[in-house]
């Protein structure tokens, strides 16, 4: 059982491609999209680092834009109301990244240099704060979107019982383990095509919330794919399933890709896929 501190949003997008989007389901993927920021450790203890890799989606013909690739990083959020922005500007700092996007940061080091206090955390500093890491991507064609992730710090000592992502033991298309760079059983032009999500239930967390109470993690799964539709956007559970269905295909699309994200709503990810779903129109 971890220690009281509040939930998280597990990821929030701020950027927008366009109101000609907006009534088209959050699953199906016509734009770029921030599929999910995977952070490596989930909570940091004093002085250690932590590694977040970025999943987008690009659309057919369309490339990111290098110039456009930027991380930054802030030691306090002013929160969803304040569409995350830094609490402290004078603290924002940009962050290097590898040739992938991935960034590697040392919050602590990060605080001290903006707080001149050398090395450490002041002793006025909680023991733990919620950090914000911003991603910014937009394509050549002129498309953008923003992506933020709170990562805990602890500042006096290691997190007592720290979040840990969800594990996802598979995913099954059409009643056969998906592959990734194997095709799935097809889907028929307005049939359906089971898709079914299976988490460990043993990277399920207990944990204890901000008013002192004892809850489990909610198991989330979002499905988004580039063709058809799904019969639900979004599962809870640690098995669970929805229909991909053949309804809205693009003519002449051959083949769908298919993506799978768990999430525990307070931090942890796991993304899986492509998967190629052939068509048969």
């Amino acid at each position: 059982m971890r220690a009281a501190r509040p939930l998280l949003a597990a990821i929030a997008l701020l950027g927008t491609a366009g109101c000609t989007e907006d009534f088209l389901p959050p699953s199906y993927l016509t734009d770029l999209r921030v599929l999910a920021l995977v952070a490596d450790p989930l909570e940091l203890a004093p002085l250690q680092s932590v590694t977040i890799k970025p999943s987008i989606y690009v659309p057919p013909g369309k490339s990111v834009d290098p110039l456009s690739v930027r991380w930054t990083f802030c030691p306090l959020t002013a929160g969803s109301v304040a569409a995350y922005a830094c609490a402290v500007p004078q603290c924002e700092v940009d962050l290097p990244f590898a040739a992938d996007g991935t960034v590697t940061a040392n919050p602590t080091q990060l605080i001290a240099a903006c707080l001149g206090s050398g090395g450490g955390v002041p002793s006025q500093i909680p023991d733990m704060v919620e950090t914000l890491f911003r991603y910014r991507v937009s394509t050549v064609e002129g498309q953008s979107r923003d992506a933020v992730l709170q990562i805990p710090q602890w500042t006096r000592g290691p997190p007592p019982d720290p979040n840990l992502p969800p594990v996802i033991l598979g995913v099954d298309i059409g009643g056969v383990p998906a592959i990734v760079g194997v095709p799935t059983p097809p889907l028929v032009a307005n049939g359906v095509l089971p898709v079914r999500l299976l988490i460990d239930p043993a990277s399920v967390q207990t944990y204890v919330d901000a008013a002192g109470v004892t809850r489990v993690e909610t198991m989330t799964g979002y499905f988004f794919s580039d063709g058809g539709r799904f019969s639900a956007n979004l599962t809870t559970g640690v098995d669970t399933t929805v229909n991909l269905e053949g309804t809205d295909l693009v003519a002449g699309q051959a083949s769908i890709q298919v993506w799978v994200l768990a999430l525990d709503l307070r931090g942890g990810q796991a993304l899986t896929g492509p998967f190629t779903v052939p068509v048969q129109q």
